[in-house]
C-alpha cells in the first residue's frame, strides 16, 4: 500500500509540474502581433487573409457593424492580429474609428475638396512646446489616417495668437508646404519638390532685408541675421507656406518641418520631430493631393473656418 502510494505521489507530482509548466509556457510565450494602433468598423462581412493580396489564402472572418482593433494600414490594406498572427483585411470595406479631435481636424477640408492630405500639429495649451503629429488622406471616399501618430515639438514659447519674428513662438492656422529640403540626396521615392542645400544656403529673417522670409544662395555670408540652411537639424524637411505669400515685415519667418534636437527641445518657432517621422512625411507628400498642415491649440482649430 505504501509503494502504490509512493508511485500515485510521484504520478501527481509528475501530472502538476506538466500541468503548471504548460501553463506558465502559455502565459509567457511572446505574441508575434505589434499592440494596435486604432479601431475600424466592418461596413461588411469580410475576409481574413494571410497575406495582403486579394488571392491570398482566407484564414477567417470578421462580422459586419462590429468594431475591431488594427495595428496599421499600408496601401488597401490594415493588418490586424488574428489567433496571435499578423494578418490582413481589405480596407475598402472598413470605416476608421475617429476621435472627436480626429473628426474635427478634417471637418476643416469639408469644404477645401482639393485637398485630400492633411498633417496636423496640435496640442491643448498655447505655453506648451510638444505637440502631437497627426496624418490624414482621403482615399476610399472618407478621411483615413496615414500612419500613427507622432510625438514633436514647436516654438520655446509654444503657439502664438499673433506671430511676431524674434518671440520664439509657433504661428496658428492652415498652411500649404513649400519645397522640401535636405544637406542630402533627394529620399528616394519621393514625390515631392526637393532642394538639396550647401554651404551658400541661407534663409534671411532681418525684417530690414528685401530678402526677408527668403532662401538666399551667396558664396559670402549675409550680413544680416539669416539661418544656415547646411545644418543637421536640416538634414531633411520642408517649408511651411507661413507668411511666405505677400510678405509681411516682422510677422515671422523660417517656418519649417524638420528634425528634432529631442522631444524635450523646442525650437524657435518651426515643428520639428524625429528623423524618421520627417522622412516618412516628405515620402507621402503628394503634388497631386494639394497637402495642408493644420497648426494651433484644440480650441484654436474649433475656431478655424
Amino acid at each position: 500500500m505504501k509503494k502504490l502510494t509512493g508511485i500515485a505521489a510521484i504520478v501527481i507530482l509528475l501530472f502538476t509540474s506538466t500541468m503548471f509548466g504548460k501553463a506558465e509556457a502559455a502565459v509567457s510565450q511572446p505574441t508575434s502581433c505589434p499592440k494596435n494602433g486604432f479601431q475600424v468598423v466592418l461596413k461588411q462581412k469580410t475576409d481574413i487573409k494571410q497575406t495582403p493580396a486579394t488571392k491570398s489564402k482566407t484564414i477567417g472572418t470578421l462580422a459586419k457593424n462590429r468594431t475591431y482593433g488594427v495595428i496599421s494600414r499600408a496601401g488597401g490594406w490594415y493588418k490586424l492580429c488574428y489567433k496571435s498572427k499578423t494578418a490582413y483585411i481589405a480596407a475598402s470595406s472598413t470605416k476608421e474609428v475617429f476621435s472627436g479631435l480626429d473628426k474635427l481636424l478634417v471637418s476643416k477640408f469639408k469644404n477645401r475638396t482639393n485637398v485630400k492630405q492633411v498633417l496636423s500639429a496640435t496640442n491643448s495649451k498655447l505655453s506648451d512646446k510638444k505637440v502631437t503629429i497627426r496624418a490624414f488622406e482621403y482615399v476610399y471616399g472618407e478621411w483615413r489616417r496615414a500612419f500613427p501618430q507622432m510625438k514633436g515639438v514647436i516654438g520655446y514659447n509654444g503657439f502664438a495668437v499673433s506671430k511676431k519674428e524674434g518671440d520664439g513662438k509657433s504661428p496658428m492656422g492652415i498652411y500649404s508646404f513649400g519645397t522640401a529640403f535636405g544637406t542630402v540626396t533627394k529620399p528616394s521615392g519621393m514625390a515631392w519638390t526637393y532642394r538639396k542645400s550647401t554651404t551658400n544656403d541661407y534663409w534671411i529673417d532681418a525684417p530690414s532685408s528685401k530678402y526677408y522670409n527668403k532662401w538666399y544662395t551667396s558664396a559670402r555670408k549675409p550680413a544680416v541675421s539669416h539661418e544656415k540652411m547646411y545644418q543637421p537639424l536640416y538634414k531633411y524637411g520642408a517649408v511651411i507656406n507661413y507668411n511666405t505669400s505677400s510678405i509681411v515685415k516682422g510677422k515671422g519667418s523660417a517656418i519649417f518641418l524638420h528634425i528634432w534636437r529631442g522631444s524635450n527641445s523646442a525650437t524657435a518657432g518651426c515643428v520639428a520631430t524625429e528623423e524618421k517621422n520627417v522622412v516618412r512625411i516628405l515620402k507621402w507628400l503628394n503634388p497631386k493631393s494639394d497637402p495642408r498642415i493644420v497648426m494651433g491649440t484644440v480650441d484654436y482649430v474649433k475656431k478655424m473656418k
